[in-house]
């Protein structure tokens, strides 16, 4: 019975010194703390809460940033209502390589009516803050040598949202260099698309009042720029220009959103920009093609002799 107890006694022992003895594994918010918080300067990032989120993620509340940096302006602190990070490479990132995963949202962002230089929001638009949203989901494929932007989202409550997809290929996720894994990439498919709540409404006739005009003057302006560049070519580009313009005309109140799309049928480069000789190669060199609900026909005006 002694040995029994002696023997039981001993493995518990045995095991808790192993415990003891092992690495204890690091969730999320521990992985952040140890490796991304020590890269942000001082004072620049607080918050009120944090909790981790599984192995790799982690959730700040009551976030503030503060540009602080050495030369930087009087800027404002900005408050978030939260930064949730789902994943994070966080094994790539201590190699100092590009991380291969990174999906993240950041909520409430408290824009204030001057959120850059020469940008005056109340002026422009009546609003005395703006509320944004950012996410950012991408995976790198390193035995493909692709990369894959599943979303970037830019979203201004009330006004607008923005959102782009794509794929690259030739990426070398493996660069020991966090800013060289892009030097060889090219473009596979991309897919733009603008969804207006109520931001051309507002910002069209701020444009028009600053330049001493009106909002119809101005459209029309801007028509005649898209005019200048599709006169000529072919059925590609009036489609897409046609979508353009009929998204200009319904700038008070547009018929869904207004989708790019562009996938070039071959390896597109800065080299077939710089030889095309009209939108029409620009158009089938990026595979490019304008989607808009409200789309009518805008014959193009004739080619003066």
């Amino acid at each position: 019975m002694m040995l029994a107890r002696s023997s039981r006694g001993l493995a518990l022992g045995a095991a808790l010194a192993a415990a003891f003895a092992m690495p204890a594994m690091a969730d999320g918010l521990s992985q952040f703390e140890k490796l991304l918080k020590p890269q942000i300067p001082p004072g620049a990032l607080t918050y009120k809460n944090a909790k981790a989120l599984g192995d790799n993620g982690f959730v700040l509340e009551g976030v503030t940033v503060t540009d602080n940096s050495d030369g930087a302006d009087k800027k404002k602190p900005v408050a978030i209502n939260k930064v949730t990070v789902e994943e994070f490479d966080f094994v790539g990132f201590e190699k100092d390589q590009t991380p291969s995963f990174v999906k993240a949202k950041v909520e409430g962002i408290a824009m204030d009516a001057s959120p850059a230089a020469g940008v005056d929001l109340k002026e422009m638009a009546g609003l005395d803050h703006v509320n944004a949203d950012f996410l950012v989901d991408y995976r790198l494929d390193a035995k493909a040598r692709s990369m894959s932007l599943n979303k970037l989202e830019f979203d201004l409550e009330g006004l607008g949202r923005l959102e782009l997809s794509l794929v690259l290929d030739g990426v070398d996720a493996d660069s020991p260099k966090k800013d060289g894994a892009m030097d060889d990439a090219v473009l596979r498919n991309a897919k733009l698309t603008f969804e207006d709540r109520s931001m051309m409404g507002k910002l069209v006739p701020a444009i028009a009042k600053m330049q001493g005009s009106d909002a119809a003057a101005t459209i029309t302006m801007a028509k005649l720029m898209l005019e200048g560049v599709r006169a000529g070519q072919g059925e590609a580009t009036q489609k897409a220009f046609d979508a353009l313009a009929s998204f200009l005309d319904d700038y008070k109140k547009p018929k869904g959103p207004l989708t790019v799309t562009l996938k070039p049928d071959k390896k597109f480069s800065g080299a077939d920009l710089k030889n095309a000789s009209g939108a029409d190669d620009v158009i089938k060199a990026l595979g490019l093609a304008v989607n808009y609900a409200g789309t009518v026909p805008h014959p193009a005006a004739p080619i003066k002799q």
